[in-house]
């Protein structure tokens, strides 16, 4: 039971982005990928998420999702394996409102067999699930300090950018996917919004996602310890370590691995 990303490289446009990435997660670790600008973090996650805009290497490259192969599967198809991919920059969707959104999300999944909300029981009364499942949406809601009105607006749509960081982790938080990818999430947030989408990483670590959380920065660690830190430089991973591997990076920045790669 682990996502699995062995021997991983990808190119783009002819360029190598990616160089022979191997990591493991396991379900309910948290795990912090952290690197300058440019050094293939959002690549990694848009590739494991099935972007086909990028061309995966040759080599004998794994990317396995508890056991399974999911290369060949299509993006929608590993949403319903259990990955999640948080957005760096999250669109706005005109039309599309909030909570709608979550229900369908929430019955495409649990159709799956990848069951969220393991508050929510099978019933043969569907009132009863969808009333269900509104009490489960506004809870939630709250705990992450978005108002219950939101859930009535269209998805992002004239949201501050910490509204809509908060707006990726509920969607999260109410899909409870097996494996969690946050490209990001804590840029821009200021540190209430911070607290708050720290508490949501670390409650669905608690119900046993597994997570990916990629950073430039040491901060949201202060209310976050990962198991395990990654450094990345220039498409390679060039370090690992646990949470002291975070200081240091905050304390003397990226410029020792910069300079050896």
């Amino acid at each position: 039971m682990s996502l699995l990303i062995k021997n991983l490289s990808v190119n783009l446009s002819g360029g190598e982005i990616l160089k022979d990435i191997n990591l493991e997660i396991m379900p309910g670790e948290i795990c912090i990928i952290m690197g300058p600008n440019g050094s293939g973090k959002t690549t990694l996650a848009q590739v494991l998420m099935g972007n086909k805009n990028y061309e995966l290497g040759s080599k004998n490259y794994e990317l396995r999702l508890n056991g399974k192969d999911i290369t060949s599967l299509k993006t929608n198809e590993r949403a319903r394996e259990g990955l999640f991919l948080a957005f760096q920059s999250p669109v706005a969707l005109t039309g599309v409102n909030v909570a709608n959104l979550l229900k369908t999300a929430y019955q495409a999944a649990r159709q799956s067999g990848n069951q969220a909300i393991g508050q929510l029981k099978k019933s043969h009364n569907p009132a009863l699930t969808v009333w269900k499942l509104n009490e489960i949406l506004v809870e939630k809601a709250k705990s992450l300090g978005i108002p219950r009105e939101f859930l009535q607006r269209s998805l992002n749509e004239e949201f501050s950018g910490g509204e809509k960081k908060k707006m990726e982790m509920l969607q999260a938080v109410i899909l409870k996917p097996k494996f969690a990818i946050f490209d990001e999430i804590d840029t821009g947030l200021d540190v209430d919004a911070l607290k708050i989408v720290a508490y949501g990483i670390k409650e669905l670590a608690k119900q046993g996602t597994g997570i990916l959380l990629i950073t430039h920065y040491q901060r949201i660690l202060r209310f976050i310890k990962p198991k395990y830190v990654y450094i990345m430089v220039e498409g390679r991973i060039v370090a690992s370590g646990g949470y002291r591997l975070a200081v240091e990076v905050e304390k003397n920045g990226y410029r020792k691995w910069i300079n050896n790669n």
